[in-house]
C-alpha cells in the first residue's frame, strides 16, 4: 500500500508491475439527484485513507449488443458515483515528471478511462504519469437545452484537468506539463476543449488520435436532438423534464437513439457523424468551432488518422461485405462525393473498385482524414500527423486498418487485447508486429516528454507524415491525391 495526500484526502494505491497505480479517485461530486444536469461539484473532502484498489464505476450507459470487444474499453460496473479517475505513477515519491490525461472514446455513449485498453502501466513504465478519465455520456453528458448547461460531459473533463493542476505533483508529476490525449470521441473532446475558454492554461500539449474537428454541432442541431429524445421520453425538451426521469428511463433511449441517427432518411448527411452525442458550439462554454480554435491555438498538437476508419461502421451497418451499388451511390451522393474525388480513389496508388470500398473511403475521408488535415494546413502552432496503415487480418483485404486498432499498438499493450479472449486475438491475427507497437508507444511517450515524436512538425509545403505499419517511413504529402480532390468541398 502506497499513500498519497490529495488535497480531498489521502487516497491508498498498490504497488503493479513496478508501478504504483490509484484507482477511482472522485474529481467532482456524483452528477446525479439534485446535481443531475448541471456542471460538475466539488466533491467533499474525506476523512481517513481512502482505497482506491479497485476499479470506481463507470458512467452510466447503453450497451450495444453483441459487442465483442465490450470488456476491453467499458466499464464492468457502472454507478452514479462516477466522476473519478484512475493514476499510474512510477513513484509519488519523485518530481518533475510528465502527465498524460487520457480522453475515452466511444462515441461519447460507452467507454470508461479505467478500461483494459486503457491501462497506463506501460507509460508509468517510461517515466510518465498518466490518469485516466471517466466523464458523463450520453443524454446526462451532452443533452442541450439553451440554458447554459451545455457540453456537460466537457465540463467534466475540465474539472478533472482542474484535479490535475491542483493534485499531480503529489504523485510525482510536473502540472505544467500536461498532455492530454484521446482517440475517437476521446479526440472529438480534446479538439473542442482547444475551443473552450474554461481548459486553457491547463493542458500542454495535445494527442488527437482519429478525432474530427468537425462533428460538433451548433444550437439547432443539438435542439433537434434534444427534441426527438423528448418524444421517445414523451417529456417536454427541457432540463427540469428530463431531470425528472429515472436514470434507468434515460438509458434505455439512448442506444436505440443512436441507431436511428445513423439512418441518413432521417438524420441526412448528419448520420455520417455516428453519434447524436456532440459537443455544442456558439455557446458561452464553446464560443467558437473547434475548428477555428484549433487553428489559432498555440498548443502543439499530434493529430492522425488510421487508413481505414469507418470499417466497422459499416460493418455494423451490415454493408462490409454486401452493399448494393444503388445504396452506395446514395451514400456517395450525400457524402458529395464527385468525379474529380471518385478518380482519385479509383485512379489513385489505391485502385479501389467495389462500392464498399469507396463508400469506406470517402467516408474515412468525409469524417475524419480530410477535416484533419484540413485543420494542420492553417495551424502556425508546431503540429505532427501522423497515418496508421497496418491491416489486421480480421476483416477483408483493404478494409483493414480499421478505427481503434492503434490503441493497442500506442500503448504497446498487444497482450492486453490478446486477453480480451477470441475476439481479441482474432482482431490482431496471430503475428501483430511488435516493432510497430513500440515505435508508435516510444514516439506518443516522446511528445509527452518534449514535444518531438520523432519526425518533422507538418507544413503546407512538405506535409510531412509519418505513416506507421509494419515498417513506418516518414513521408511527404501521403494523402495528396485526395486531399486535393476534396479541396474546398468539405
Amino acid at each position: 500500500m502506497v499513500l498519497v495526500l490529495t488535497g480531498e484526502g489521502a487516497v491508498a494505491g498498490v504497488v503493479d508491475r513496478g508501478a504504483v497505480r490509484f484507482r477511482g479517485i472522485p474529481y467532482a461530486a456524483a452528477p446525479y439527484g439534485a446535481r443531475r444536469f448541471l456542471p460538475p461539484m466539488p466533491v467533499e473532502r474525506w476523512e481517513g485513507v481512502r482505497d482506491t484498489s479497485e476499479f470506481g464505476p463507470g458512467s452510466p450507459q447503453g450497451r450495444f449488443e453483441g459487442d465483442p470487444f465490450d470488456a476491453y474499453f467499458n466499464p464492468h460496473v457502472q454507478g452514479e458515483d462516477s466522476l473519478t479517475l484512475d493514476v499510474w505513477t512510477p513513484d509519488p515519491a519523485t518530481a518533475g515528471l510528465p502527465v498524460m490525461v487520457w480522453i475515452h472514446g466511444g462515441g461519447f455513449i460507452t467507454g470508461t478511462g479505467s478500461a483494459p485498453a486503457h491501462d497506463g502501466r506501460t507509460f508509468a513504465r517510461d517515466g510518465i504519469v498518466h490518469v485516466g478519465v471517466n466523464y458523463r455520456l450520453g443524454v446526462d453528458g451532452f443533452a442541450f437545452f439553451g440554458d447554459g448547461t451545455e457540453n456537460l460531459g466537457l465540463r467534466d473533463q475540465i474539472a478533472a484537468l482542474e484535479w490535475v493542476r491542483r493534485n499531480i505533483e503529489h504523485f510525482g508529476g510536473d502540472p505544467s506539463n500536461v498532455t492530454v490525449f484521446g482517440q475517437s470521441a476521446g479526440a472529438v473532446a480534446i479538439l473542442e476543449l482547444l475551443a473552450m475558454p474554461a481548459a486553457r492554461g491547463l493542458f500542454a500539449r495535445a494527442i488527437a488520435m482519429s478525432g474530427s474537428p468537425v462533428v460538433a454541432t451548433d444550437a439547432a442541431g443539438a435542439a433537434r436532438v434534444t427534441a426527438r429524445l423528448a418524444e421517445r421520453y414523451g417529456v417536454a425538451p427541457e432540463r427540469e423534464a428530463f431531470a425528472g426521469l429515472s436514470l434507468e428511463r434515460t438509458l434505455a433511449e439512448i442506444i436505440p437513439m443512436a441507431l436511428e441517427f445513423v439512418d441518413p432518411s432521417q438524420w441526412g448527411v448528419d448520420a455520417f457523424t455516428v453519434s447524436p452525442y456532440r459537443g455544442v458550439c456558439g455557446t458561452a462554454s464553446m464560443p467558437e468551432s473547434p475548428m477555428a480554435a484549433a487553428r489559432t491555438s498555440t498548443v502543439p498538437l499530434m493529430t492522425g488518422t488510421v487508413r481505414n476508419e469507418t470499417t466497422g461502421f459499416l460493418a455494423g451497418l451490415g454493408l462490409l461485405e454486401t452493399l448494393p451499388d444503388e445504396r452506395a451511390e446514395q451514400m456517395l451522393a450525400l457524402l458529395g462525393v464527385d468525379d474529380d474525388i471518385r478518380q482519385a480513389y479509383t485512379a489513385g496508388p489505391r485502385r479501389l473498385r467495389t462500392g464498399a470500398q469507396l463508400v469506406e473511403a470517402a467516408w474515412t475521408d468525409w469524417l475524419f482524414r480530410v477535416p484533419t488535415l484540413e485543420l494542420v494546413e492553417r495551424r502556425t502552432a508546431p503540429t505532427h500527423v501522423y497515418e496508421f496503415h497496418w491491416e489486421s487480418p480480421s476483416f477483408p483485404e483493404g478494409f483493414g486498418a480499421n478505427h481503434a486498432l492503434e490503441v493497442p499498438f500506442i500503448r504497446d499493450d498487444l497482450a492486453g487485447l490478446a486477453a480480451v479472449g477470441p475476439a481479441g486475438l482474432a482482431l490482431l491475427g496471430p503475428d501483430a508486429p511488435q516493432q510497430l507497437a513500440t515505435s508508435m508507444h516510444d514516439a506518443f511517450a516522446a511528445f509527452a516528454k518534449n514535444g518531438d515524436p520523432g519526425w518533422a512538425p507538418y507544413g503546407p509545403t512538405d506535409r510531412t507524415t509519418m505513416v506507421f505499419d509494419t515498417v513506418s517511413t516518414v513521408q511527404n504529402d501521403p494523402a495528396a491525391m485526395a486531399r486535393k480532390a476534396w479541396e474546398g468541398k468539405r
